[in-house]
């Protein structure tokens, strides 16, 4: 089930196309990339695929990681490349596929096409890659290791020079930690369980995490500024004398711009969504 594909912005005709000849077959009940998603967001997605609507311009950093596997063909013998693997579990069947199993090594590496704010990693490719592994392990395939091989699409050199915190490189490898395999098999189950809740018509609201809740900011302002000279995850008992102090209340920013499903969403409809508060004088 794919979503409708529009170009509002009047992109090449090729890119259209290459969005819309997306060969994803998945197969299974339910993906890795699923598994580890919001139950609701899935379920809202079975209900109103029909009518949903995706732009080709949201797609082409997707279209551009796509690009980096076919490349992976070129990574010779001993390894494993784009192989999807299918296992049994709570009466579902779960399907994924790994970028890359070096078998010598055992080690298994998904390339991920990002940006910098993803340096230090991110949770969901934690759980991605250790599911991965798990189902590796159900076709008879041991991985020891894990790692993202991610690729900054706007990595700056400039930046890299200034800030020792920033990427050195546009790609870095990043390790990522191993479960302990019943622990893994665990997080799957309950998984799948939550998704065949989710799936028969229950309630199931999404997390504050998995809306990408940025939660309450206080900003200290200079009037007259632009630009914030502090921002404050809680609101400061003084601030500084001729400084203001602006509230910035907390958004789910996946629900506002990045979710397909919100408009049918009960949970983001009764969210109430608020600008911003008054600025206090100190």
């Amino acid at each position: 089930m794919t979503p409708i594909i529009t170009n509002i912005h009047g992109l090449p005709e090729a890119l259209v196309k290459a969005v819309q000849n997306d060969p994803y077959t998945g197969g299974g009940d339910i993906s890795v990339t699923k598994l580890i998603d919001a139950p609701q967001k899935r379920a809202l997605w079975l209900q109103h695929h029909d009518a949903i609507e995706e732009d080709v311009s949201e797609r082409i950093w997707s279209l551009l990681g796509q690009a980096v596997h076919h490349i992976l063909e070129r990574a010779g013998t001993d390894t494993l490349v784009e192989e999807r693997l299918f296992a049994n579990i709570e009466g579902w069947k779960l399907s994924g596929q790994f970028d890359r199993l070096h078998l010598g090594s055992r080690t298994l590496s998904d390339y991920k096409v990002t940006t910098t704010y993803k340096a230090k990693g991110d949770d969901n490719w934690t759980r991605q890659l250790n599911v991965l592994r798990w189902l590796a392990a159900q076709n008879g395939l041991a991985v020891d290791r894990l790692e993202i091989v991610a690729i900054f699409r706007d990595f700056r050199r400039s930046e890299a020079a200034r800030n020792p915190d920033y990427p050195s490189q546009a790609v870095k490898v990043i390790e990522i930690p191993v479960w302990p395999m019943d622990e893994t098999e665990a997080y799957v189950r309950e998984r799948i369980r939550l998704h065949q809740v989710a799936q028969s018509g229950a309630a199931l609201s999404c997390t504050d995490e998995e809306r990408w809740y940025t939660g309450d900011k206080w900003a200290i302002v200079k009037p007259g500024g632009k630009r914030a000279l502090k921002v404050l995850d809680a609101k400061p008992a003084q601030v500084p004398d001729g400084m203001l102090l602006e509230h910035r209340p907390g958004r789910y920013r996946r629900c506002e711009e990045y979710c397909e499903v919100s408009p049918w969403c009960p949970q983001w409809n009764d969210t109430p969504h608020p600008l911003s508060d008054a600025t206090e004088e100190s």
